[in-house]
């Protein structure tokens, strides 16, 4: 029975068929506007819109076991929906700010633990991904980077544990083609706690030149900074940053580090 893949075209969603590929799974992937042979390399990729209900059953036609990224808006029709066609077990990207104190009451906190909730109170098996600050969050300095650009970076000393989207996808394959993960809710983080200084350096280590920054003051930033943000990143400056060591746990081998996620994606600020 194929695994269906929510979102296959996404960093993580695009790792995670590619990744049961390898495993030798039957994939089929989903995206709101499907291309003709631009998905990964296997995976049959059909039609799906979380908020259109009326695409859900001939998505999850014969499928078991699903990658879902957290869209509260719908739930309760995806809930249906997959109870309906028979699936046994749901992988859920959600995110840390449901379980971080300083995030819980957040709105990202709030609409992932709705997602997790109908999940735990529906008649489908769960795991929960709970992954920190995406790595891929640092693409936005790329166009800065490339053209040599300072750059003015308020909060420039918060330190985040960053992970590698594919260390998210690995333990989601393990998650969905292994036993044991049912009923699981792992949080997952890189293998350090770095700056944003020092996720900068980083990534001049990988192309090869020093980028120059400067450390902005918040009431500095253009376009204003939000008084929620400013209060949010002014805490986290005396935070204690958790470290966990899930993903070697699930997958048998270390995260990777921003080093390498540096290098993997040096192309998009050379």
């Amino acid at each position: 029975m194929p695994v269906l893949v929510i979102g296959a075209y996404g960093n993580v969603g695009s790792q995670v068929a590619a990744g049961l590929v390898a495993a030798g799974a039957e994939v089929r992937g989903t995206s709101r506007t499907p291309k003709p042979g631009g998905g990964p390399e296997g995976v049959e990729v059909v039609r799906l819109d979380l908020g259109e209900p009326a695409s859900l059953p001939a998505a999850l036609e014969g499928v078991e076991k699903v990658f879902l990224y957290a869209n509260p808006e719908r739930i309760g029709d995806f809930v249906g929906a997959a109870e309906k066609a028979g699936v046994q077990h749901v992988v859920l990207l959600s995110s840390t700010a449901v379980v971080e104190p300083a995030a819980r009451n957040s709105r990202a906190g709030q609409l992932h633990a709705a997602v997790e909730e109908a999940l735990q109170a529906s008649g489908l098996g769960w795991t929960f991904l709970r992954p920190t600050t995406f790595a891929s969050k640092q693409l936005h300095w790329g166009p800065k980077v490339r053209a040599g650009e300072v750059l003015r970076i308020p909060f420039l000393q918060v330190r985040t544990a960053t992970i590698h989207e594919r260390d998210i996808a690995d333990v989601a394959v393990r998650a969905l083609t292994g036993e044991g993960h049912e009923g699981q809710a792992y949080w997952l983080t890189g293998p350090q706690a770095l700056s944003q200084q020092e996720h900068i350096e980083a990534i001049g280590a990988a192309v090869g030149r020093e980028i120059e920054v400067v450390d902005l003051a918040p009431e500095d930033a253009e376009p204003k900074l939000p008084e929620f943000y400013v209060r949010a990143m002014t805490a986290a400056l005396g935070a204690e940053v958790v470290v966990t060591s899930t993903v070697e746990e699930v997958t048998g081998k270390p995260a990777r580090s921003f080093r390498e996620w540096a290098q993997d994606h040096v192309e998009a600020f050379s």
